[in-house]
């Protein structure tokens, strides 16, 4: 067993990882938050509790909340096509009209991760054949989501997360008071990346956040809280077996299912072990969520690194024991 604080010291003083901020769970109970580093090379200031970082696809796990909350109150209906609620969205592909928020949340709705020169917005399978990791569908699913509330995403998320959890230090949007203590993201070899300063809600990957703040929302779901138990179990039910594939798209259908991996509305999930997991990658940044729903331990971190996640191999055993086909899954590598 390793002394993670010291480690996590040694990691961010040697440069390789300039800032990590981690939080964790033990039993439900808040057990651990601790953070090493500077903010990046704008700021050598020491990271602390309040310094943001950009949580990117840990973003998804929150309006999945959201949706769920809102087909509660009869406003989304999760089986309905999303072109029956707000209109087109990938114009000449007939099959993209079949596209539910069920295919979204579980990245099985045939469109691409990124839409890019290789792969332009089109749908490439019929909606819920198969995954294929498709960030690009959940523009779709905000659309869909503030026609229904006659709310904005940020103001979603603001009032049914953000406020009643306490999450002082988050959000959808660039705040300026977020000017004054944010990291900066670096890449590979310690390149500094531009800082984004998100106008307009992404459904995606806009999250600004702490580890504090966000082990707040994996404590609200480990305690059932904020939706009907019937809900919370379809939350995390399993939907489809994952299949590999670069950033887990595979819009091609190649790769064979992952049998130890699976997706639910949003999260996802490791069946045998009972966790559910998340990452996030966005330019200069890595995040993990890593959470047991027997044992209540969890644990996240974000890092302003492009090798932020490769902290996964020291941290997750001494934070959620067991093992996890995740980390194998998303092809970890070492530090």
């Amino acid at each position: 067993m390793i002394d993670l604080n010291r480690f996590l010291a040694e990691t961010t003083a040697s440069g390789k990882i300039p800032s990590v901020s981690l939080a964790t769970l033990r039993a439900g109970m808040r057990s651990t938050k601790c953070y090493f580093g500077v903010r990046g090379a704008h700021d050598l200031a020491a990271v602390d509790a309040a310094t943001v970082f950009e949580a990117a696809s840990l973003t998804k796990p929150l309006v999945a909340y959201i949706a769920l909350q809102l087909s509660e109150e009869g406003l989304l209906d999760l089986q309905r096509p999303l072109f029956d609620i707000c209109g087109e969205y990938v114009p000449g592909y007939s099959t993209s009209r079949r596209i539910t928020v069920v295919h979204v949340l579980t990245h099985t709705s045939g469109l691409p991760n990124i839409v890019r020169e290789t792969a332009p917005l089109r749908t490439y399978f019929n909606p819920g054949e198969r995954f294929s990791y498709g960030s690009s569908a959940f523009a779709w699913l905000q659309r869909a989501m503030e026609a229904v509330s006659a709310r904005p995403l940020e103001t979603l998320a603001r009032e049914r997360i953000f406020e009643p959890l306490g999450m002082h230090r988050s959000s959808l949007e660039w705040q300026e008071r977020f000017a004054v203590n944010h990291a900066r993201g670096h890449e590979w070899e310690g390149q500094p990346v531009p800082k984004r300063r998100v106008q307009t809600a992404q459904a995606s990957w806009s999250l600004v956040t702490t580890a504090s703040d966000y082990i707040s929302f994996i404590q609200h779901v480990l305690a059932r809280r904020g939706l009907a138990s019937a809900t919370h179990d379809q939350w995390f039910l399993p939907r489809i077996n994952t299949r590999q594939g670069d950033d887990a798209e595979d819009l091609i259908g190649h790769n064979p299912p992952d049998l130890n991996i699976a997706w639910g509305l949003g999260w996802g999930l490791e069946p045998f072990q009972g966790c559910f997991f998340h990452w996030g990658n966005s330019p200069g940044f890595l995040a993990f969520v890593l959470a047991n729903r027997a044992t209540q331990d969890a644990v996240v971190w974000f890092a302003n690194s492009a090798q932020g996640l490769r902290l996964v191999h020291a941290v997750v055993p001494q934070t959620v024991p067991g093992e996890h086909p995740a980390i194998e899954w998303l092809r970890i590598g070492n530090l």
